[in-house]
């Protein structure tokens, strides 16, 4: 595993600690698959296509980063120059999917496989009202085919208490098991303006006295 952030020590007391204003904490947790893995392309459901961003896709990328996480206060993607980004889609060991539904981008799937012999699901996730569709099931087929055809031993990903509650169970179901919790404290990016104030309602946005 290739995670630095992991290399940072929480207090080793049991307890609440309080953090600043325009500090969020998540809990994390990492996911493994080992293979082998199948090389059969997925089987879409009707109406639903994938489709692979190049270099020329940069705000086709960021709006479907947006339009997917700006609930889940994904950001990073958000953040970077122009030219980082042009540099990721451009990158021939990082795969990056749009994926439609009806014409209408509906999800965003990234795979990272520069570390050899590991692919890492870097972004995977839909609009909610996409969910149930059994999409979720194809986007992840693809990535075993794909890692399949790369010759990877092992796919790997994180996700966090503010993505879906139903994130563990599915992983699970296709074989991810659980191997390391980590703490993540972040900037909130409401209070920066990189995302809206309204974004994921559902964590508390804790201003400044």
């Amino acid at each position: 595993m290739n995670n630095q952030e992991l290399d940072l020590k929480l207090p080793d007391k049991n307890g609440y600690y309080a953090l600043p204003p325009g500090k969020l904490a998540t809990l994390t947790t990492y996911y493994e698959r080992l293979g082998p893995f199948s090389d059969a392309m997925p089987e879409w459901p009707d109406t639903i296509y994938f489709t692979r961003l190049g270099p020329n896709d940069t705000d086709a990328y960021r709006q479907l980063f947006k339009l997917v996480g700006e609930n889940l206060l994904w950001v990073s993607r958000l953040a970077i120059e122009e030219k980082d980004l042009i540099g990721v889609l451009s990158d021939p060991e990082i795969e990056a999917y749009a994926i439609t539904l009806k014409g209408v981008p509906v999800g965003l799937l990234e795979i990272d496989f520069k570390q050899a012999g590991n692919g890492e699901i870097v972004y995977f996730g839909l609009k909610s009202d996409a969910t149930g569709l059994k999409i979720g099931r194809a986007m992840m087929n693809l990535v075993f085919a794909q890692a399949e055809r790369r010759k990877i031993n092992r796919v790997w990903l994180h996700t966090c208490h503010f993505d879906s509650s139903h994130a563990p169970r599915f992983y699970e179901k296709f074989g991810f098991r659980a191997y390391q919790l980590a703490v993540e404290i972040m900037d909130d990016p409401r209070i920066k303006g990189t995302l809206p104030k309204e974004a994921a309602p559902h964590i508390p946005l804790i201003l400044s006295k």
